[in-house]
């Protein structure tokens, strides 16, 4: 018997918390359902666990079978189940198009992925030892990736189709590069994914599958969504909220603070962004941390360079800050 940590959310749409071992434990997908079919956001993981609670969760709506999975962005804990859910003769699989390139590098063929993250991390300072343990962090989590391939790629403006309610798609780039959050206006209800979280400020990291200056990216689609004054925001992680322009200024703020924190840093003399991440939040034991915080860093020294507050100095073998030369 699988204990089911669902809850009706809108009238016809379920909330279904499922396990993970990061951010707070728990992800949050939702079912829409329409009679005998049911259209899902977002697959949690490919674990048994995971996998038997969304079965059992589209029986207890009353429905047969996964009519489409329409998935937020690739990261293990939204769409590790695509493969299982949607594989042959399963769902459709809605994916945007700036997502699906990313799949198997990181989760198929990692090899050739692996050797462009480790030469990455060097460039940018990681010591030759950390860098070899933290280029192969990634072989963990696709484990836990069973991938599909989509049945159609989103742009982002399209209408779909889940349950018996229509939602835009709404592409909201940042966090990963075809991210997106789907929004119904009649009621004004967002689903954020990991683009708007209650407590949490997502990861927005450059690296090598990143945009080229993603921080920008993010913030920009953040004040676009909080313009539609969505009502409810029902988030990939946490509870749902209700003020979406108070967090989006809080969260507009928290990286105007980052970025402040880095130009005083680095306006001490030249850096690499792992000496930065080292100053900005310390030594970090687990691993997974120490490559975000430096993705987190690099994100942010790149929105300074592109604003000309830093200067971005590259050669074959580093990356470099520094102030611009008028500053300096």
């Amino acid at each position: 018997m699988v204990d089911l940590a669902l809850s009706e959310v809108a009238e016809g749409v379920f909330e279904l918390r499922l396990p993970i071992p990061f951010e707070d434990g728990l992800v949050n997908v939702f079912l829409f359902a329409d009679g005998d079919d049911v259209d899902l956001l977002d697959c949690g993981m490919n674990s048994d666990e995971s996998v038997n609670a969304i079965r059992a969760a589209v029986s207890q709506v009353g429905a047969k079978r996964i009519r489409r999975l329409v998935v937020t962005h690739i990261h293990p804990d939204h769409y590790g189940a695509a493969g299982v859910i949607a594989g042959d003769g399963g769902a459709d699989l809605y994916l945007h198009r700036l997502e699906v390139p990313l799949v198997n590098p990181r989760y198929v063929e990692l090899e050739h992925l692996v050797k462009e993250v480790h030469k990455y991390l060097l460039v940018n300072g990681v010591p030759a030892g950390e860098a070899d343990v933290l280029s192969n962090s990634q072989r963990a989590l696709s484990q836990v990736v069973s991938p599909a391939e989509p049945a159609v790629q989103l742009d982002g403006a399209e209408t779909l189709e889940m349950g018996r309610r229509q939602l835009r798609v709404e592409w909201t780039p940042g966090h990963s590069p075809g991210h997106i959050c789907l929004y119904e206006s009649s009621e004004k209800l967002l689903f954020a994914g990991d683009h708007m979280l209650p407590e949490l400020s997502p990861n927005i990291g450059l690296h090598p599958q990143s945009t080229p200056d993603p921080l920008h990216e993010y913030l920009m689609s953040l004040e676009r969504l909080a313009a539609y004054e969505p009502q409810k925001i029902l988030p990939a992680h946490g509870r749902p909220f209700t003020d979406a322009a108070s967090r989006v200024a809080a969260l507009v703020a928290h990286h105007r603070r980052r970025l402040d924190q880095i130009l005083e840093i680095v306006s001490a003399g030249e850096r690499s962004a792992w000496q930065l991440a080292l100053e900005l939040w310390g030594p970090r034991e687990i691993l997974y941390e120490k490559r975000l915080a430096l993705q987190e860093g690099l994100a942010h020294l790149q929105a300074l360079a592109v604003e000309g507050r830093l200067e971005k100095l590259v050669s074959p073998s580093a990356v470099r800050w520094r102030p611009p030369a008028s500053r300096a």
